[in-house]
């Protein structure tokens, strides 16, 4: 078995998110105030990666953003939240993936406007293999490339495992359960699912993906919490209250945290707890990671329901200032 010098490798390409907050959406020609704004990095893989390590696990990015002002604020957001990044490329001459992400507050409502960038794929040949089996868990947002299934195969040579974030129901995550192990989907891939199969609980939805592979899958349900099952068990966890200032990013935090709590060994409805609360505590900020927690704060959160504010200030304000300037 290799030698495990990281917990979890993310391997996504990182999103610029511009997160803005209006009242809400003006009308056509109309000319109106937003309420605040800030940059952050974005992306599923990204933010999931982002929140294991700032729970405690060493962490590291391997994908591609382009060499452009996004791409070199994605490196130091990165290494601001102590994300290994010796294996990110900037693809030269090339532009980053960007997002306009819009906070309605009348209405509680919410608007992504993204632009892909036009960097290149990594291949096999890019991979290297020492580096990936080097890790305990290997978090992907999909499986469409040779170079994930290739990566997902190496993880499991060293004794690793991978875990996805199923956002969207699609042939190449539901083609390969087999590769798959910690398996954390959406409610619109659990919808998606039964329009396809037919209707069914969402314990009947985790068994049967749990029969082609995966060691545990949970559906995350926003609002409503999440369920999952496990070997013969089924458990629900409650979402817990809060007051949400933005839900951007929620769902990635949470498999972050997850993996983190997994790797602590703990049974898998404390992981779900404990998950529920770094997404529970994320939703007081605007974006993806300016609310992410440490453990101490979510510890205390778990204890008595206190948010401390320390921590999440000083995050806060540092996302405030923006992550441009490559010598911060």
């Amino acid at each position: 078995m290799n030698k495990k010098t990281f917990g979890m490798i993310g391997f996504g390409d990182p999103f610029q998110d511009l997160i803005v907050e209006l009242d809400q959406l003006p009308k056509t020609n109309v000319n109106i105030r937003m309420n605040d704004y800030c940059f952050q990095g974005g992306g599923n893989v990204p933010t999931a990666t982002v929140a294991a390590s700032v729970l405690g696990l060493r962490c590291a990015i391997l994908g591609v953003s382009g060499d452009d002002l996004f791409g070199h604020a994605s490196v130091v957001d990165f290494t601001y939240n102590h994300v290994d990044t010796s294996h990110f490329l900037l693809d030269s001459g090339k532009r980053s993936n960007f997002c306009l992400c819009v906070t309605e507050c009348k209405i509680s409502g919410k608007e992504f406007i993204s632009k892909p960038g036009d960097f290149r794929a990594l291949k096999v040949d890019d991979l290297d293999e020492q580096f990936i089996k080097s890790a305990h868990i290997l978090h992907l947002g999909d499986l469409l490339t040779p170079a994930k299934i290739q990566a997902a195969d190496w993880i499991h040579e060293s004794g690793g495992v991978v875990s996805i974030d199923a956002a969207y129901y699609r042939p190449d995550i539901y083609e390969n359960y087999r590769y798959l192990d910690l398996f954390i989907a959406s409610e619109t891939y659990f919808n998606s699912l039964c329009q396809d199969k037919g209707a069914m609980t969402c314990e009947a939805a985790a068994r049967l993906i749990h029969s082609q592979g995966p060691e545990i899958v949970i559906f995350t349900l926003g609002e409503k919490g999440c369920v999952g099952v496990y070997g013969d068990t089924y458990f629900e966890q409650s979402a817990f209250p809060v007051k949400t200032v933005d839900s951007t990013g929620a769902g990635d935090v949470f498999h972050g945290a997850f993996n983190y709590a997994y790797l602590q060994g703990w049974d898998i409805p404390t992981c779900a707890r404990f998950s529920s609360a770094v997404s529970a505590i994320k939703c007081t900020a605007h974006g993806g990671r300016a609310g992410i927690p440490d453990r101490a704060t979510v510890e205390r959160f778990l204890k008595d329901g206190v948010i401390g504010q320390s921590w999440l200030h000083d995050r806060q304000e540092r996302y405030r200032q923006g992550f441009f300037s490559k010598d911060k």
